[in-house]
């Protein structure tokens, strides 16, 4: 179980690398700690090779961000570390969900949710 959900938290720092952003291929922000490097390296081995490579590729994407855009992105990651386990399985969930509409659906989301943004406070 422990593998499982490192995976799952090392799956979803290279998610957020994929949808956000992350660090470079041989330095790794000063903002996380050596556990958390430590963490990841171990993990780094437990992954298949199609994960390492699709991990790597979205790392490097990240490589090619703004510092101020990669600022961002680790401020987001940091937010998601610290919410409850019971919210970060309910927008897993909700991501899962979102990836299984068909393309109609996804636009139709995507409408309805820019306009609830335009009409809800900042």
């Amino acid at each position: 179980m422990r593998i499982l959900a490192t995976q799952q938290r090392v799956s979803f720092v290279f998610l957020g690398i994929l949808l956000y952003g992350l660090a470079s291929t041989l330095a790794w922000p000063q903002s996380f700690s050596p556990a958390f490097f430590e963490e990841v390296t171990q993990s780094w081995y437990e992954l298949s090779p199609q994960e390492r490579s699709r991990a790597l590729e979205n790392y490097q994407r990240f490589k090619k961000l703004s510092p101020e855009r990669q600022r961002i992105i680790e401020e987001r990651y940091q937010r998601w570390q610290q919410l409850p386990p019971e919210e970060k399985e309910r927008i897993r969930r909700n991501y899962e969900r979102y990836r299984e509409m068909n393309s109609d659906e996804k636009e139709d989301f995507q409408r309805k949710y820019k306009k609830w943004r335009s009409q809800s406070p900042r």
